[in-house]
């Protein structure tokens, strides 16, 4: 009888824990006492397989499904059962290991299903994990040679639902191949200096010596952790010194931040106030010292990001309020936003499908009438709220739009929705490569801005891997206010 590894007892516990309480992976792994008494392989690996299992729950579902004599499993075999199905569809792990600490995992939950459990998982390596492979080949294939691979490949490889991938074939082409052969790559720990506090020298030395093995990115500010453990206790992140975001979002603020000579700029959708310093930081680069107003639906997200934009170095130069973003265009907003601005900056809520990697449950958990057909719930949203928005827009000035989704229906599809419109129709876009910011890039970043700026002149950055710069996906439209 082998003896089940620590790393995936645990990982049971925290996957049984995910669904009876509903909970998020990533906020139970940092807040559950289960990985405690774990060395460093054992805590990586069973952070791996919870997030992973997370990720690919509803194809590891329909794999083990598959795979039954009979159809009822109760939820704590299934747990086991789930997690052994994904590392050997995912992680490729000898199947003489997978299969007989499965059936460890199983016999946790209830001792009469290891032959169960045996059955199924010997199944699934003779049968699915070759049509894994072979999947994942015929998606390389088509990525090198850019060609269309099929909706049922990016499915299978990119462990997502049908209609999902379906959608993202749609959006982004062959890029879809490349996002779903990625789709179990762990995201790579990145922070930005806060250039409103300190220069990015002053950054990289602050993080060497608390050990993080800092190293620069291609694009300024951006800095990769060698070693991210000790991020936390280093006091950097509760002093605004770095400012955890990954390198999509970084660019899009980068991008989105106005010119030196614009005094005053609406952020719409301030969450945290992570991109309110980014946007800050990167028009002080400029020479700007520019006032933003920042509204939030949520209030106490206001409040948080009061005391991050107090401590990150804007005193009072930025303004947090609760508001929502729909009513930006009404009489009665608040008099601080009864006024044109020469920037305004949009960043809607969205999906999330450009943050799979970072945020496991997103694929599964997203309903197909929320972004795709006639009545969608949030492109109706965004395309409401960035019309709200424009009417705030200054003469001459900039309206940006932004969301962290991969979905051309919250994209480009709302952006042109937007431009046909009575509130659009006085806005041209703005080819990003045009943004004030982007002067002040060097040959590589300004590489990696060209390559990501479509020919519609909006960015899109799925695509940053091939390029040397792992990041999500997100999109960011610059328009401007011709008449």
């Amino acid at each position: 009888m082998a003896r089940l590894a620590p790393a995936r007892r645990a990982a049971l516990r925290l996957c049984a824990a995910c669904r009876q309480r509903d909970a998020r992976a990533r906020e139970l792994l940092r807040t559950s006492d289960v990985m405690d008494g774990l060395d460093p392989r054992d805590r990586a690996l069973a952070t791996r397989l919870v997030l992973g299992v997370q990720c690919a729950r509803g194809l590891c579902d329909a794999v083990v499904d598959a795979r039954l004599a009979h159809g009822h499993l109760e939820p704590r075999v299934r747990d086991a059962l789930r997690l052994s199905a994904f590392e050997l569809l995912y992680l490729g792990t000898p199947t003489q290991v997978a299969v007989s600490q499965g059936v460890e995992l199983a016999a946790v939950a209830s001792r009469r299903s290891r032959g169960l459990a045996n059955a199924v998982l010997r199944r699934i390596a003779e049968g699915d994990v070759p049509a894994m492979e072979a999947a994942r080949g015929r998606l390389r294939a088509a990525r090198d040679a850019g060609g269309a691979p099929s909706v049922a490949d990016v499915a299978l490889v990119g462990a997502l639902p049908e209609w999902l991938a379906r959608e993202l074939l749609a959006s982004l082409g062959t890029g879809a191949c490349a996002l779903a052969l990625d789709a179990m790559e762990p995201p790579a720990p990145a922070v930005a200096a806060n250039l409103n506090l300190n220069a990015e020298d002053q950054a990289l030395a602050l993080l060497t010596d608390a050990g993080l093995r800092p190293s620069r990115l291609p694009w300024p500010g951006c800095i990769a952790l060698g070693a991210q453990a000790g991020l936390a206790a280093s006091g950097l992140v509760e002093r605004t010194a770095v400012l955890p975001a990954d390198p999509a979002a970084q660019m899009v603020s980068w991008l989105a931040a106005p010119a030196a000579d614009v005094d005053a700029m609406l952020e719409v959708g301030q969450g945290r106030a992570t991109k309110t310093l980014l946007l800050a930081g990167a028009n002080r680069r400029l020479g700007g010292s520019v006032l933003l107003a920042c509204v939030d639906s949520v209030a106490f997200k206001s409040r948080l990001a009061r005391e991050r934009v107090r401590t990150g170095g804007l005193g009072g130069r930025a303004t947090c309020l609760t508001l929502d973003a729909t009513r930006l265009d009404a009489p009665d907003a608040p008099p601080k936003l009864r006024r044109a601005f020469g920037q305004v900056f949009v960043d809607a809520p969205c999906s999330g499908s450009g943050t799979m990697r970072r945020h496991p449950e997103v694929a599964w958990s997203l309903e197909r009438g929320s972004v795709c057909g006639g009545s969608a719930t949030l492109p109706a949203l965004q395309l409401r709220m960035l019309s709200a928005a424009s009417a705030r827009v200054a003469a001459g000035g900039t309206l940006a739009y932004s969301t962290c989704s991969n979905l051309a229906a919250e994209d480009e599809d709302v952006v042109r929705a937007f431009l046909a419109s009575d509130a659009g129709r006085g806005f041209a876009p703005l080819p990003v490569t045009e943004a004030p910011c982007a002067t002040l890039l060097g040959p590589e970043a300004s590489r990696i801005l060209r390559a990501m700026a479509g020919r519609d002149g909006f960015l899109r950055t799925e695509g940053g891997r091939a390029l040397g710069l792992d990041c999500d996906g997100h999109f960011l439209a610059l328009m401007r206010r011709v008449r």
